[in-house]
């Protein structure tokens, strides 16, 4: 393999060192790079008993094979870690430019260990790595952060994460903000960095990338834009952003409305991808490198209470602010994400937590005094906003509702606990297992709780064939066999694409295919689509292990309750997954224990001995 792979950058913050490691090369077969490689290092070295904010806890960052090449949407990188909310698996993506640069500066892996002495940043130029001082910036929200760490370096070509207060605060909905923008969301990452004493990782580099094949890369390259070009989710995606989707949703279902209580609602139109296209969208702005889908909008809101300029929602910031609050209003929802952006939350979580606690005020759980004045009956956009406030810094109800909706249902009680939606301790994205089937067993099983990223098995319930996978017949929504296929195929490759790290959204027209191929010219790693699917089905059950060693078992891969209940009208009323069948049908595919725990014959085969060890 060529020699820019194969690095890996550690910092211990407790010791103020820098130090370099050679990857094995085995491992990139084994687990490809981002989430995969993670999850690797992050099974092996941590300690297991540990506090979730102890400096033992470590923080990885993570490119893979095709980052810092121009392969479709490769400006993209992994998180990793054990998260605060979930005390669970964690590893989250975001697009940009941060994921090709820090290819480009050598580096494969960022391992962050240790707890500074004070606040600190890391700095990573080419071969200059440095930890220098954040104690002016300590407090700043994330847009002045990344601004004024760019000045100081004097490198406005690089790019920055950043925490903002609530990462500071150790808020577990707390997330990671980069330039553009663009968000490393979900599970509470930006609250270990902030544990940590790391205000901001900054990076850049500009070595040349060599390519085993680099005219038959090229080619692959201009095969793959075409195919993403001309496919039409693509072009709908590229039209109208993913808002797009709360427009289908009359038809569909599939957004959570009323904290995943009602099944209709006038508003989904007002608050679409097609009515931000006609209001307040300006020009693109290519925040994602090497990206031909171009989904990020970019939205202004000239005048009024709610005016702004950068990042428009996305579907799953429309859904949580929007539907799930019973709120039309869009420009407070474009408002609410930029208030997110600037203290570093995440969008879905904190909306979650919203609904939850206006559907608590509704059936008198909540009383006035612990919302401290604020009227929360639905679609009240001011207790909306006053709320994000309040969880960002964690104040009055904003203390409990940033600790997620799990948390929050132990302590009000009172039967609350059948309306907090959540798996694992992770509040579900938009889109309803009711309204597509295997989303069921997909949320269920998925290493991190309530997630989609894990296994979009919605993007192929209407029709999408991946005969390379094993989808060679189409599936749709409502239908009952094979869904526990269907998210154990769609997970595998998911695990692909994060280890990969490129957008979910190429597997709209991509396939293992073509991914090996471009991994092979790329890097000069064969692995054919099977090999490639196989190595996607070890990075799973070494995460699936992960939590196994953190004491989850089958107990945990359960729906809450409301999602198995039917919604009050609209086009999924009646419509319940047949979610025990589908499990039953999973477990058995993946040669999973009743408990929980991947058999020794699955560990076995996918070379996975030391695990088996440690499990057995």
């Amino acid at each position: 393999m060529k020699e820019y792979v194969g690095k890996l950058l550690r910092i211990n913050l407790s010791l103020n060192k820098i130090s370099i490691e050679e990857i094995p090369h085995q491992y990139f077969k084994d687990y490809l790079g981002g989430s995969g490689l993670a999850a690797k290092y992050l099974y092996d070295e941590n300690d297991f008993s540990d506090d979730v904010f102890s400096e033992n806890n470590k923080l990885v960052f993570s490119v893979g094979p095709l980052n810092g090449t121009n392969y479709p949407t490769s400006g993209r990188f992994n998180v990793s870690c054990r998260s605060p909310l979930t005390k669970a698996w964690l590893d989250a993506s975001a697009s940009g430019r941060f994921g090709n640069l820090l290819k480009k500066a050598g580096y494969d892996v960022i391992i962050i260990e240790g707890k500074s002495e004070k606040p600190v940043y890391l700095y990573v130029n080419n071969d200059e790595v440095q930890l220098r001082d954040a104690t002016e910036i300590w407090g700043e929200k994330t847009s002045k952060t990344i601004e004024r760490i760019a000045l100081e370096c004097g490198n406005i070509k690089g790019s920055c994460c950043a925490i903002g207060p609530a990462g500071e605060g150790l808020v577990k909905m707390a997330s990671i903000i980069c330039s553009g923008g663009r968000a490393v969301g979900r599970g509470g990452a930006g609250a270990l960095m902030g544990s940590k004493n790391l205000k901001a990782v900054f990076v850049y580099g500009d070595k040349g990338i060599s390519l085993q094949d680099e005219l038959g890369f090229k080619e692959t390259v201009k095969a793959a834009v075409g195919k993403l070009s001309e496919n039409d989710t693509a072009k709908a995606l590229k039209a109208y952003g993913t808002g797009v989707s709360m427009a289908l949703a009359f038809e569909s279902g599939d957004a959570p409305t009323k904290n995943w209580k009602q099944g209709s609602w006038d508003g989904y139109m007002k608050i679409s991808g097609i009515t931000m296209a006609k209001t307040m969208l300006k020009k693109y702005v290519p925040e994602c490198y090497a990206c031909p889908i171009q989904c990020a909008r970019h939205v202004e809101i000239e005048e009024g209470p709610y005016a702004m300029k950068g990042n428009g929602p996305e579907y799953e910031t429309l859904g949580a602010f929007g539907s799930m609050c019973l709120n039309d209003n869009l420009e407070s929802i474009a408002y609410a994400n930029i208030l997110c952006r600037e203290y570093g939350l995440d969008t879905i979580s904190v909306g979650s937590a919203i609904a939850f606690a206006m559907e608590a005020h509704e059936k008198g759980i909540l009383e006035e005094s612990a919302a401290a004045g604020i009227d929360l009956k639905w679609g009240n956009v001011e207790a909306i906003l006053s709320l994000i406030e309040k969880i960002a810094r964690a104040e009055g109800l904003g203390e409990l509702l940033g600790q997620g909706v799990r948390r929050a249902a132990e302590v009000l009680g009172k039967g609350s606990e059948a309306f907090a939606v959540h798996v694992k301790g992770l509040e579900l994205p938009m889109h309803d297992p009711r309204a597509n089937y295997s989303m069921a067993t997909t949320y269920a099983t998925s290493p991190r709780g309530g997630c989609h990223m894990h296994g979009p098995s919605f993007m192929f319930e209407r029709g999408r064939l991946l005969p390379d996978a094993g989808i060679a017949t189409a599936f749709s929504p409502h239908e009952t066999e094979n869904k526990g296929y269907l998210a154990k195929v769609i997970q595998d490759y998911g695990a692909v694409v994060c280890s990969s790290v490129i957008c979910m959204f190429t597997t709209v027209a991509l396939t293992p295919s073509d991914l090996s191929k471009a991994i092979e010219q790329s890097i000069g790693l064969k692995l054919e689509a099977a090999e490639l699917l196989k190595a996607g089905e070890r990075i799973v059950n070494l995460q699936r292990a992960f939590n196994i060693r953190l004491g989850l078992s089958s107990q945990d891969d359960t729906l809450p309750p409301r999602v198995l209940t039917s919604v009050e009208g609209g086009p999924i009323e009646g419509r319940i997954p047949n979610f025990h069948q589908q499990l039953e049908e999973y477990y058995c595919l993946r040669k999973w224990e009743k408990d929980g725990r991947p058999s020794k014959e699955k560990l076995l085969e996918l070379g996975l001995e030391s695990v088996n060890n440690d499990l057995y």
